[in-house]
């Protein structure tokens, strides 16, 4: 396979894992979350103003549920990105838009990015570094009706 086809196949796997993050934190599903973690070394680290860090991949799947636990309903979309490839790393950048409600009555609506530091394991990329900046934040509730995910 010559190199520009190989490198937009990498980039094509890191967008995909970006988007399987999205939808395993969407679905609370964390065996499904855990697997996209590199086997040593992982953290996920969620800046301000929330300011939590989890490490170890075997942890991942239950920090996320937890971390979930407090949302009525919470949705994320993962958008564009910019990722740089280097041999088997790289660095990315996702930008998400997440929306959600809180069991306590507050809202929550927010513009973010990832900063990503990735790895390619057996022949796959997994996340070694992700760490989660706000860009805006607003409080406000959604209304409406709230339909559950359905799982897999």
């Amino acid at each position: 396979m010559n190199d520009e086809i190989r490198k937009m196949l990498d980039k094509f796997q890191i967008t995909e894992l970006a988007y399987k993050f999205s939808d395993a934190a969407n679905k609370r599903d964390g065996e499904g979350f855990k697997k996209l973690w590199a086997k040593d070394g992982a953290k996920w680290v969620i800046g301000p103003p929330v300011n939590f860090a989890f490490e170890g991949k075997e942890d991942m799947g239950k920090n996320l549920v937890a971390a979930l636990g407090q949302w009525e309903f919470f949705v994320q979309l993962t958008t564009f990105n910019v990722i740089d490839l280097h041999g088997d790393t790289a660095t990315a950048r996702f930008y998400v838009h997440e929306t959600a409600n809180a069991k306590s009555g507050a809202g929550n609506n927010n513009l973010s990015y990832y900063q990503d530091e990735l790895v390619k394991e057996e022949g796959h990329w997994r996340f070694k570094t992700r760490t989660y900046h706000t860009l805006f934040q607003s409080h406000e509730r959604q209304i409406g009706d709230i339909i559950e995910i359905p799982q897999d």
